[in-house]
Formats: C-alpha cells, structure tokens, sequence
C-alpha cells in the first residue's frame, strides 16, 4: 500500500544517514499520511459539519466505484486525488450540534490543555461540564498529547495517531478565509502558504489571510487540533451561526483540499526522493513555493499581546457586560467598524455604542492605529470564549522556519 511504501522508505532515508528532520533540508522529513479532519467543535458551526459529511460521502462513493454525475464533478473526492493520506472525520461536539449551540456547558475549544485533560473526575454528585468530558474522549480518539519530547514549543511529535488535525471553523465575523497555524512549525507554514497562494490563483478569491498564532508549548495550547502531530484551522467568514451558506461552504472546500493536495504532493515528491535515495526530497514544492515567495517571507497577522498580566494569550478590545447576563454587551459594535476585519483603527475613531446612544471611541490602548480581526464574531459574545474583538499586529513569517521575521 502507499503507507507501508512510504513508511518503508522513511527507514531507507534514515538506515542511509540522510536528514529526517525539517529543519535539516526536506520539507518533508517524514510522510503525512494520517490525516483527521474535526468539524462541528462549535456545534452551531455547521459549515464544518456538511464539509465532514461530504468528506463520508466521498469515502462511500469511491468505496462502492460510483463515478460523480456531471453536477458533482466540481467535488474532489479525496480518496480519489490524495491516496496517500489516510483521512478520518470528527464531529467534534455532537450535543452541541444537535442543540444548535456553541456548546452545552463551556468552549469545547478551550478544553486542551494537558492540565485541563488531567484534571480528575468530580466527586460523588457533582457532574463535570459536557465540553470537559469531550474532550478527554477526543484525546483518546486523536491520540494523548502527553508525549516524552514534547520540550520545547516547536516540536513536532512523531507516530502521533494523527499526523495532523485540521479543524473546520466558521466565524460571523468579515474574516475570509483564514488559515490559522502555530508559530515555528516550519511544515505547516510551508502549507499554509501554499493554500493561501492556491486559493488566490486558482480559486480566485481576493480574501484569503494566515493567522499566526504564538509559538507554546503544545502541550499549553487549549485548541483542539493541537492533539495532532501538526495543527492547522481553517476559519471562514462572514456567515450566521446555525446557517449553511453554499459560497462559505466552497471556500472552505477550497482551502481544505489545497492542504490535502499539499501533503499528498509533499508525499509523493518524498517517496520518489527516497526511492533514488536523494536527500533533495520534495524539491519541487520547495522550489515552486521559494518562486511564489522570492523574499522568503509569508504574510501573516498575529494577535496582539494582551495588555494586562492575568489577561488571555490574545490581545482584545472588550465590552462590559449587561449586570444581569454576562454573555449580553453593555455597548454595541459601532456600525462604522463592522465587517472592517483586517483594516486600520485610530485613536478617536468611533468603536462602540452605548444604550443612551453615546458613541465610545476607541482609546488607543493597542497604540495610534490598531488593526481588529474577528470584529462582531458571535462565539465572543460568550463570556467562557473571550469577549471583545481581537486585535491584530501585520507580520511576516519565514517560509522555511515557520518563525517571525526579525522586524516582526
């Protein structure tokens, strides 16, 4: 099979002294081949759930040789172009999806961490949040992220039950499609650049971002896809939560496909390296990808840090809450500021609106301009997902470290 080939060809390449690792020369040091694909974290999120039903749908298709009719020809079936992938889907919080909600207790998507996964069971009659118990049961769907090199921020954890996760997310938010990685993680900004440049060219659309998120420890990082060897978010926006829209359905198809065309292509370059027992293993997409990007630089945007010490990891512009429900906004966003992700903010420029229809400005607390992302994003409103808009500082990252530019 195109696994055992290309796992036996991972033990030629290191029995011959040749590099393994990324940062030695190949992009690819070792085969992607297990892919897990989450939708439905947010179970009000339902582009990512019809995205993972159709990826099942595929698999039964191909499964059973039923070639698409001349309407579905525009799908890719995966199992069709990527055999090298070996891929699963997650409905990640069912309940949730069957509600039509968020989540039923708490963010399923703050729920990672290694110190929330251990933490013990409640005692007798106390009951543990939904999300709490979810999450320690995808762990041992995806694989324990507890793992002995597991040191440093930028490790990447090998033999992982999953190679890599991809989770499906929507936003209410004017964000495009945004990939969202980890800093330093030199694999998947290699990908992420490659997604970004495909769905521009190919796909044509003009709203395409990359998200960088700070390089912690993975074991720290309370997001789902973070229980793979390699994690890597694809949110796209602006759509309503419990609403299927067929244009954010398609871009989220698009950047979904160009990652798995991507690591089947990083596959397939790797065996034929390995098989002529050449170190000059994925070539071709290194180079394609160092013509796309001549400077070496991807262009990225990264949360601003947070201001205050006990604040979250991410830097945000909140609201008060209304006294008697801290998930209702005392202010509004200012209509002047919707669907304005991404674009410049001064000191002075309206920003919220109070319920006497005072316009409260914005401060300059992020400094003279201030670039907002995830403006008006619904799953803020709740107090347990961070509540306020996110704010964003313009970056770049280096194409082969994954690391921020100095300047950045």
């Amino acid at each position: 099979s195109h696994l055992l080939i290309l796992r036996t060809a991972t033990l030629i390449l290191m029995a011959t002294g040749l590099p393994t690792n990324v940062a030695s020369g190949p992009l690819f040091g070792v085969p992607i081949n297990k892919v897990a694909i989450a939708g439905g974290t947010h179970g009000n999120e339902y582009t990512g759930i019809w995205c993972i039903k159709v990826v099942e749908k595929q698999r039964e298709l191909y499964n059973q040789g039923i070639q698409p009719s001349d309407d579905a020809k525009a799908i890719i079936n995966p199992f069709q172009e990527y055999p090298s992938l070996t891929i699963r889907t997650l409905l990640s919080n069912p309940k949730a999806y069957m509600a039509n909600r968020r989540f039923i207790d708490t963010d399923l998507n703050r729920e990672f961490s290694v110190q929330k996964l251990k933490e013990p069971c409640p005692e007798d009659g106390e009951v543990a949040p939904y999300e709490a118990v979810r999450a320690k049961e995808i762990e041992s769907i995806l694989g324990e992220k507890v793992h002995p090199a597991d040191s440093t921020p930028t490790d990447v954890v090998e033999d992982a039950p999953s190679d890599i996760v991809i989770d499906l997310h929507t936003t209410t938010a004017n964000m495009g499609i945004t990939i969202i990685i980890t800093e330093g993680d030199a694999l998947m900004s290699a990908a992420a650049a490659y997604v970004l440049h495909k769905c521009k060219t190919e796909y044509g659309y003009d709203n395409v971002y990359c998200m960088l998120l700070p390089a912690t420890k993975r074991l720290d990082r309370t997001h789902l896809p973070s229980c793979g060897g390699h994690d890597f978010t694809i949110e796209v926006g602006p759509t309503p939560q419990g609403v299927l829209r067929h244009d954010i359905v398609e871009q989220t198809q698009a950047a979904l496909h160009s990652l798995l065309e991507f690591l089947h292509r990083g596959n397939t370059e790797l065996l034929g390296a390995q098989q002529q027992q050449s170190s000059d293993a994925t070539t071709n997409i290194l180079k394609w990808l160092r013509e796309i990007y001549p400077e070496g630089g991807v262009p990225c945007y990264r949360s601003a840090p947070a201001l205050h010490d006990g604040q979250a990891l991410h830097g945000k512009i909140g609201w008060p809450s209304d006294p008697e429900n801290p998930n209702f906004p005392a202010w509004m966003v200012h209509k002047s500021v919707q669907d304005r992700d991404f674009e410049p903010l001064r000191t002075g420029d309206p920003l919220f609106v109070a319920l006497d229809g005072t316009t409260i400005p914005y401060d300059g607390s992020y400094g003279e301009d201030a670039l907002l992302m995830f403006v008006n994003e619904g799953g803020y409103y709740y107090a347990s997902s961070g509540t306020g808009l996110g704010v964003a500082v313009k970056s770049t990252f280096d194409l082969e470290t994954g690391r921020l530019r100095e300047n950045d």
